[in-house]
């Protein structure tokens, strides 16, 4: 099966990755490949919308952990949106968890970029 990604833009200096398929051994090639692409352009907030995602693997893990820390290095942040209890738990598992803002719905994220925009205007403002 293959691992099909949407982008989008969804606001300044935001890019929402859309996951549908398994994120696999098979198939994580392709989203490293999406998110160098991605992290090659100015981004402050990353969101992988995986309500799509049916199966991960340790390699689909280790995936977004590497864009976690490439993100860290620019100041910017990872969001994991929708993600399944099932998929939770293999974070879970793998203590992946601790390091990565989860949220489970657009409501949440929504809010979660309202913070991020008041305290960029509050640091700019200093």
């Amino acid at each position: 099966m293959t691992l099909t990604i949407g982008v989008r833009q969804t606001g300044p200096g935001v890019v929402t990755l859309t996951l549908q398929g398994p994120l696999d051994g098979s198939t994580h090639e392709s989203l490293d490949q999406e998110l160098d692409r991605v992290m090659n352009e100015p981004v402050r907030v990353l969101v992988l919308d995986i309500e799509g995602v049916d199966f991960v693997t340790s390699a689909g893990i280790g995936t977004i952990m590497k864009a976690k820390t490439s993100l860290a290095q620019k100041r910017a942040d990872l969001v994991l949106l929708h993600v399944r209890p099932q998929i939770e738990k293999v974070f879970e598992i793998l203590r992946a968890l601790p390091g990565l803002g989860i949220l489970p719905d657009r409501a949440e994220l929504d809010e979660y970029l309202g913070r991020i925009q008041r305290q960029t205007t509050v640091e700019d403002d200093c």
